[in-house]
């Protein structure tokens, strides 16, 4: 589990045990690339420059350092960055453009000819996914026994190339653990397959913007206005659970209650995409909070939050302005 999710669970299981009522918000949200490129980029190539090996086995398991294959690498990614439907078209070349033991990054020359032969504005090339096999034992003070696996390092790389540049635009690697199971047998292709879709998964979200699943906390307890307020957000209604807010706001002077009012207000606008109301919002309920309190412990991982995702949208509304920001 991530770790904001570990951390919402204890924020919620502390004031639940203050007799605060609270709830989890979980939404799908837009998150951006990590990599901006030029606004004219609509049909990209993904290649394969991987260096070239035997294909995987069907009956039996490497241990140690080992490379993936590239033809399935490059097949993969493509096919994520097709569905993510962000480029007018994905094209692949999954034919190996390396043909030893040793791939290098493309040359200027190398990039043009191969966007000219393509027909894209982008060369997308997979040039390495390392991988590094082990055998390992799972332990927890609670279990009684260690449970074998294999742990695999997964390391992709793969750099992004625009024509008469003479350099890559960005270089994109990342490294993860995967855990399998040694209780099934996994033979050496259902492995790198597994790692290869794990690994061209993780890079497709660098390239282009991601949906993902994220929480946050709101208050719906303590008076009439606040548990109405509540339905009304389970209801997707905000408009109406600000009005049960704004009354709780205006008319008490202080306390928690003031407190919680005004920071689901800061919540409200940040659902609904209004940024600057929301930071004024969360100005209102710094102001509010007791310090020390369990609400500011709330009120500090909100800020987080909402600073994270303020940063975000900027970036965001670049990547997705040849979409004229609709998203």
């Amino acid at each position: 589990m991530k770790k904001h999710a570990l951390y919402i669970i204890l924020l919620v299981s502390v004031l639940m045990s203050s007799c605060a009522s609270i709830q989890t918000l979980t939404f799908d949200q837009l998150s951006p690339a990590e990599v901006n490129f030029p606004y004219q980029v609509s049909v990209v190539g993904v290649v394969n420059n991987m260096p070239s090996r035997p294909k995987p086995k069907s009956n039996i398991l490497t241990l140690g350092p080992i490379e993936a294959e590239g033809k399935g690498a490059a097949e993969t990614l493509s096919g994520y960055l097709a569905d993510s439907k962000y480029f007018n078209q994905v094209i692949i070349c999954d034919s190996a453009l390396c043909s030893d033991a040793y791939s290098t990054s493309l040359s200027a020359d190398e990039v043009s000819r191969l966007s000219s032969m393509l027909g894209v504005d982008m060369i997308i090339s997979f040039e390495r996914l390392f991988l590094d096999v082990q055998k390992k034992e799972l332990t927890n003070p609670g279990w009684d026994v260690a449970i074998p696996v294999l742990q695999t390092q997964v390391v992709p790389v793969v750099r992004l190339y625009i024509p008469k540049r003479q350099k890559p635009i960005a270089e994109l690697v990342a490294k993860d653990t995967l855990y399998f199971d040694l209780g099934n047998r996994i033979s050496e292709k259902e492995l790198i397959d597994e790692c290869t879709r794990h690994a061209s998964s993780v890079i497709c979200n660098k390239i282009v913007p991601y949906w993902q699943t994220v929480n946050r906390i709101y208050f719906d307890g303590g008076c009439v206005e606040m548990r109405d307020a509540g339905v009304y957000v389970r209801e997707d209604d905000w408009t109406s659970a600000r009005e049960q807010w704004t009354k709780v706001y205006n008319r008490l002077k202080k306390g928690n209650t003031k407190f919680r009012a005004a920071y689901n207000m800061s919540l409200s606008f940040e659902m609904t995409g209004d940024m600057e109301k929301a930071e004024e919002w969360l100005k209102k309920a710094t102001d509010c909070v007791e310090p020390g309190s369990e609400e500011e412990m709330v009120l500090k991982y909100y800020t987080a939050q909402f600073t994270k995702r303020k940063d975000e949208l900027g970036k965001l509304n670049v990547q997705m302005g040849r979409f004229n920001n609709n998203f």
